[in-house]
């Protein structure tokens, strides 16, 4: 089952990059309502082969589950500079999430064809197992609240 939201950012490509790879901005996409604390060392960037476990919360106070977040960074096909894909191939590990038998987020940058000072961001959740088609509109609600926050948050990225 897929979940997908595409927007053009208003910030250049390497911008977003930057920022798709900062454990800050990924914290900041959630909050308030859902608060991710990591367990263990936040990295100073999320690149590949790095992993982070995370306890997930609602506003800080009612336990959801945990998440391992496990990191590939993926070069455009062609040898190009763009597209750019971020693979998080991690799992649910505990809460209602671990319900899911399968889970790949991918988000892609890319140049927009306007302009060189703004990104296309592509953010695509795949998820699977019995009760993916009962998670599927929470997800769907999710990420287009995800989209609406990277386009406020984007503005800032330079």
């Amino acid at each position: 089952m897929r979940i997908r939201t595409e927007f053009e950012a208003a910030c250049p490509p390497d911008a977003a990059w930057r920022a798709l790879h900062d454990p800050a901005v990924m914290a900041e996409l959630y909050a308030p309502l859902l608060t991710l604390q990591p367990r263990g060392d936040v990295p100073e960037a999320l690149a590949t082969g790095v992993e982070m476990r995370v306890r997930l919360t609602v506003l800080g106070l009612v336990p959801v589950g945990a998440q391992l977040i496990r990191i590939t960074d993926l070069a455009a096909a062609s040898g190009a500079d763009w597209p750019k894909t971020m693979r998080d191939h991690g799992q649910p590990l505990a809460g209602p999430l671990a319900l899911l038998t399968s889970w790949r987020h991918e988000i892609t940058i890319s140049r927009s064809r306007a302009s060189e000072q703004r990104a296309v961001w592509t953010d695509e959740l795949h998820i699977g197992g019995a009760v993916a088609p009962l998670m599927r509109p929470v997800f769907a609600l999710m990420w287009r609240a995800r989209g609406r926050k990277l386009r406020a948050l984007a503005a800032g990225w330079r």
